[in-house]
This record gives C-alpha cells, structure tokens and sequence, in this order.
C-alpha cells in the first residue's frame, strides 16, 4: 500500500469563468463540456485515492479574447485569488499555478509578479498557446526573466490552436488528438528556441504522459544534425533541454506511453497527474489502480514512490 499520492495535474473553475467563457460563445471551444469545481467534491476523490495534496491551475479554454483585455486581465486576477483562497482555507490540500492574460504580455507580467510575490502562487500555468502566441516567441522572454529570476515551475497545458481546420473529426472533441499535438509543437518551440537552456532556473511540466514528444524525439534529433548546420535551427542541446523536463501521467497513462516516456527521460522526472474534474471520479480511479499495477512492474516498482509522490514533493520542496 503507497504511504500517498501527490497530484500535479488537476483544474479549477468559479462560475465567473465559466460564464465569461459562455458569454463569448466558446463554452465548447475544445469540443468538451467545461465541469463546474467545488472543493467538496475534490476533497472526497483526494481522500479516496489518497492524494495528500493536489495543485490546481486553471485548463482550456484560456479567458481572452481579442478586444477585451481588461476583461482578460480581470478574470485572471479574480481565477488567481480565487485559487489562493482555496490555498489559505485548505493549505495542506491544494496548492495553485497561477494564470496569466496572455497574450497581453505587459499585464501578464504585472499578475504573474502579483501572483508569486503576493498571493505565493506555486508557480505559473501556461497555455501551449495563447490565442496563437506560443511558448518559446521571443516577445515572452521578458516574462520569462522574471520566473526565472524566482525560480518558478511552470506546466503545459493544452489549448486549442488557431487556426484550426474545422470538419476535421478531431477538430471537434480537441483534447483527442489537437491537445497533444499543440503541446507537442509548444515544447519544440521552447526548445529549439534556446529557451529551456537559457532560463535555466525555470522547471517546466510536460502533461499528458509527454504528449507526442516521446514519438518524435529521435526524429527531432535527428533533423537537427541537418538544420544545425545549414543555419535552419539555433544550436541546441536537445538532449540536455529535454533531460531538464518533467512529465505528468495525466490522461490514459497505458503501459506503452509510460514505456515510451521513459525512452526520453527517467522515472525522477516522472509525477501524477489526476485531471480532475475534466476527468470524471471513476475514471480517474480506474486510472489510478491501472497505474498501480505498471508500478508494481520489477522495473518500475524500485521508483514507485518517486513517481507517485517524492518527486513532486523535490520539485516543489516539500521534505
């Protein structure tokens, strides 16, 4: 029996949000019903899954729209302090990674100094893409000199690209297929970028069992000993940007994707991810015993501990 679990991977939502997000007609954005969040409910899977505490940060869609800046600005002030509250009120249970009115770069700024100085948010949740701004543009590295500077821990979290070809099936239910890629092509932007070497005091997140990064990574590799040269790709150490990396389990994390995952990094670098409440109660404990049993593999049981909950508790110190 595993002592506890800690999670890295859920979501919160207020009914502001939520209404924000219906008011501009982008309740299904992603093809996926938003949940509704309540810490009872949260609290009550934690304590059937022993889950000794969770960080929450705020998914897809992300609350800007062109036009509306203030509103951008406002909501994620609001999502933030509302997260802090539920931080102060539960401080064993929840921790929180901020959100930011990306691609309003100046005011993402001014909420993530807020965010980490004033209300101590636990980090700093990106967007794979912010209404077409990705992780790794140049026009982000005065946001990322200032996490760097607090050494902060940042994850990934999907969202829906733009543009988008629609009629596609997996432009529908987005999550299926487009989150994945978008991650994918937000953490190889962030490479090739220089970014990850270049800030070095940031730790980033990668979600969903490495998205599709796993699959390509010999690939990535590989096209670099040719784009290197011809002046196509800055000169980057893949190998070593990659092994700063952390990945969650979230999603489905089948015995073949964990093996994967393992192709590119190593199990220290490996937590839990539940994905409340965009994954129901039942499924994520479905999940969590499928997990158990990998974990009680011969090869992976020495680092069962690790992934489950140690490794979380390094990253965000907590001894």
């Amino acid at each position: 029996m595993i002592s506890k679990i800690i999670d890295v991977h859920s979501h919160f939502t207020t009914k502001e949000y939520l209404n924000l997000i219906a008011r501009h007609g982008a309740s299904l954005e992603d093809g996926f019903p938003l949940p509704q969040w309540n810490a009872q409910d949260h609290l009550a899977l934690m304590d059937e899954c022993n889950i000794e505490w969770t960080l929450l940060s705020v998914s897809s869609p992300q609350p800007y729209f062109t036009g509306f800046n203030d509103e951008s600005v406002k909501m994620c002030r609001h999502l933030n302090e509302s997260m802090a509250e539920v931080k102060a009120k539960y401080p064993k249970r929840f921790k929180f990674q901020a959100c930011l009115p990306l691609p309003n770069i100046a005011a993402a700024i001014n909420e993530a100094i807020y965010a980490l100085d004033v209300l101590k948010a636990d980090g700093i949740k990106f967007a794979s893409n912010s209404r077409g701004l990705y992780l790794g543009a140049k026009e982000l590295d005065p946001l990322m000199a200032e996490l760097n500077q607090r050494t902060s821990v940042c994850n990934i979290h999907p969202h829906r690209p733009d543009p988008i070809k629609e009629g596609i099936f997996s432009s529908g239910p987005v999550p299926l297929y487009e989150f994945l890629a978008d991650t994918t092509r937000a953490v190889l932007n962030l490479i090739s970028n220089g970014v990850i070497l270049r800030y070095p005091k940031i730790s980033w997140i990668v979600p969903h069992c490495g998205s599709f990064l796993p699959n390509i990574y010999d690939r990535f590799t590989g096209l670099s000993k040719i784009l290197i040269p011809k002046g196509l790709m800055q000169d980057i150490d893949i190998r070593q940007s990659v092994a700063k990396l952390y990945f969650d389990l979230s999603g489905n994390p089948a015995p073949h994707l964990l093996d994967w995952l393992l192709t590119v990094t190593a199990p220290d670098k490996i937590m839990y991810g539940a994905d409340f409440p965009f994954t129901t109660s039942e499924l994520i404990k479905n999940n969590l015993n499928k997990l158990l049993l990998m974990l009680d593999r011969e090869d992976l049981s020495p680092y069962k501990e690790l992934i489950l909950y140690k490794n979380a508790e390094e990253l965000f110190s907590i001894h």
